[in-house]
């Protein structure tokens, strides 16, 4: 259960429009998926919503893994946002740079991101990032899912995650303090604009990555395997293999040791 008060919240927001707290949900971003179709459907203007749950018993990330999103645990929220096609490709960055300056700056933990936009402490995962997006003529409605790892979780289908509760070494006041923080911080940064350059060169500085480091990534039923090189000016992971530099819109990389 989240023990917020929404009509208190909202009022002292810049960007989000509206805050839902769901006690118990199969998936925020299922519901964050409804809302978009019915807007679509009836050309209806997207709020810029925040959906978040005390519990989820079918949340998922990225190739339709399970996120373990047991009650009291941590962060699971879909934030609604209508952005532009031409911002699209950096919205993945965008929203990394956002969850690891949330960390950093609230707890003091030493966040990285992992491309595009998994965020790691130590080299575990403490934060997922889920982005679904529905195209509108120049207009794209986006699903921003996040799952943030608060209070430690035995569970077997994770075992290299960690939670905030492990790595920072400040008080706060449980979840219902991490997410308040959160909702505060994210509010924050989506009420700036979002700067091309300034998203890419904050993307570098967090980044994980090393120049050289050996990257495996997988594509679909392939793996491709090279050296970090960076990422290019819209975003994409560049890995380089001999002579040759792979350019990378889309996969799961793997850190070699």
């Amino acid at each position: 259960m989240i023990h917020l008060d929404t009509r208190e919240i909202v009022p002292r927001l810049r960007a989000i429009e509206s805050l839902a707290l769901i006690p118990r949900v199969a998936s925020t971003n299922l519901v964050a998926r409804r809302i978009v179709n019915e807007c679509i459907e009836n050309e209806l203007s997207l709020p810029q919503a925040m959906i978040i749950a005390g519990e989820q018993f079918e949340g998922r990330g990225r190739n339709d893994r399970r996120w373990s999103s047991p009650p009291g645990k941590g962060i699971y929220a879909t934030t609604l946002l209508t952005r532009t096609v031409q911002e699209l490709p950096l919205v993945p960055l965008a929203m990394a740079n956002i969850v690891a300056s949330y960390l950093r700056d609230t707890f003091g933990i030493d966040a990285r991101i992992k491309w595009p936009n998994d965020v790691l402490v130590g080299g575990k995962k403490i934060a997922g990032i889920l982005i679904e997006a529905r195209i509108q003529e120049d207009r794209a409605f986006l699903l921003i899912g996040t799952g943030i790892n608060v209070e430690p979780v035995s569970d077997e289908a994770r075992p290299n995650a960690t939670a905030i509760r492990e790595v920072s070494s400040r008080a706060f006041d449980g979840t219902d303090g991490a997410t308040l923080a959160f909702i505060e911080h994210v509010d924050a940064r989506l009420a700036q604009a979002l700067e091309h350059d300034a998203v890419l060169r904050e993307w570098r500085e967090l980044c994980v990555h090393l120049p050289g480091d050996r990257i495996q990534c997988v594509l679909g039923d392939r793996t491709v395997t090279g050296t970090w090189a960076g990422i290019d000016e819209q975003g994409r992971a560049l890995l380089r293999n001999g002579d040759d530099t792979l350019t990378i819109s889309a996969g799961d990389l793997l850190l070699v040791p």
